[in-house]
């Protein structure tokens, strides 16, 4: 007994010493330009465009400076400038706020094998500029099987939720499901004797809506996602994304991901069964269906070195490690212009 109590009270001790004040003893670095593009072959380019925060910012706004022109070259040839526009980013599943962010775009379609550069001005700031590899090819990948192996309801509650424009309320209950999946997924090897760089990731999409108990009709709002995971020996072990592919925070969202290369199979094929845990949380009212997509990502080798690097940034075992430096391939500035081939799979889970 006398073991337990001190042990509550060094741990009550270091969550006390985790709210310390910590005095900076550094300099203010001014913002500088940052520019984040992954080029997909096929696909429209989208180069988004902001001015980077300081350590201590409490606030991202994603503004992109004024008069800031952004230029495209492909295989060392312009393509001339880009045209500028906006997308609105929901963060989170209550779309509590949101963030505006700003992009170019262009005309031109890139091709397998192109070379993507960008380059961007702004008044009041470097001049800076980012470069891909060849764009890759579309991975060779297929998926073997889907297995569900057991699925759970282990807890119900209901939560009390204002009817809108009146004083009344209405209850929502929630059931907790767990599924367990074992998806046997085939990646052959594209370029033997070479290094290939791959992201897989697995998400879940909802389609469906529910309606209020007061019969007020049909409302936008599918089941809440909480996690999604999967691990395997040479994969590794996925870990929640915090942040889209443009470095914008959307808090926890229900994609995972894991990078990793073909260095264990080069030449040759690997099939690997992935056994994937899905928690979900359903209002007893809904009427959805689920899905789960498994996307292999053929990368750059920049991508690949981005995506290994903000992934273990947004791991929660590295709260208390040291910082990690995300990989940025702009010159001048932060962010990335890097490439990326993506296959996707989709199969109901519900």
């Amino acid at each position: 007994m006398k073991t337990r109590h001190i042990a509550y009270i060094m741990a009550v001790l270091a969550l006390a010493a985790c709210t310390k004040p910590l005095k900076f003893q550094g300099e203010y670095v001014d913002p500088q330009l940052v520019v984040n593009c992954i080029v997909q072959p096929g696909e429209p380019i989208k180069a988004v465009v902001y001015k980077s925060d300081f350590v201590y910012d409490t606030i991202t706004d994603y503004e992109m400076p004024e008069g800031a022109r952004a230029f495209l070259y492909v295989n060392g040839e312009s393509k001339g400038e880009m045209q500028h526009g906006s997308d609105t980013i929901f963060s989170n599943y209550g779309l509590d706020y949101y963030y505006v962010t700003h992009h170019f775009t262009h005309d031109y379609i890139p091709q397998i094998g192109d070379v993507v550069k960008i380059k961007v001005t702004a008044p009041g700031f470097d001049e800076v500029e980012g470069s891909s590899e060849p764009l890759p090819n579309e991975p060779f990948a297929r998926i073997a099987e889907v297995r569900m192996t057991e699925c759970d309801s282990n807890m119900s509650t209901g939560h009390h939720y204002p009817i809108p424009d009146t004083d009344s309320t209405y209850i929502v209950w929630y059931t907790h499901y767990r599924q367990h999946l074992t998806v046997t997924l085939e990646i052959t090897d594209p370029n033997p004797g070479a290094l290939d760089y791959y992201c897989l990731e697995a998400s879940m999409q909802l389609v469906g809506n529910w309606t209020y108990p007061d019969g007020s009709g049909p409302k936008n709002e599918t089941a809440q996602i909480e996690n999604i995971y999967f691990t395997d020996p040479i994969i590794g072990t996925s870990t929640a994304e915090l942040e889209d592919q443009f470095g914008v925070n959307i808090g926890l969202s229900n994609r995972s991901k894991s990078t990793f290369n073909d260095a264990t199979f080069d030449g040759s094929s690997y099939r690997l069964s992935l056994p994937m845990v899905i928690s979900t949380l359903f209002k007893a009212n809904d009427s959805i269906n689920a899905y789960v997509d498994i996307k292999l990502r053929h990368l750059t080798e920049g991508a690949y070195n981005y995506y290994g690097t903000i992934t273990s940034g947004n791991a929660y075992s590295q709260y208390y490690s040291e910082p990690v430096s995300v990989y940025s391939n702009v010159q001048n500035g932060f962010g990335l212009v890097a490439g990326s081939n993506d296959k996707t799979v989709s199969f109901p889970v519900w």
